[in-house]
């Protein structure tokens, strides 16, 4: 299996610094990740961000 290497340093990102990167409000975050639409992770009962996935989901197909 191949690997991919990043030269990105790993970012782990709260709901607010994603929503601050995103230019949304906290709360269309929220949405975002009841619908699945978001990259997203769950640390016990926090919600959090890879900032190298966030980057990718903002950039066009």
């Amino acid at each position: 299996m191949a690997t991919i290497q990043d030269d990105r340093p790993v970012k782990f990102l709260s709901v607010r610094e994603a929503a601050e990167l995103l230019r949304v409000s906290p709360r269309t975050v929220y949405g975002w990740v009841t619908q699945r639409l978001v990259p997203h992770r769950k640390a016990g009962r926090r919600v959090i961000f890879l900032e190298s996935e966030l980057l990718d989901f903002t950039k066009p197909d």
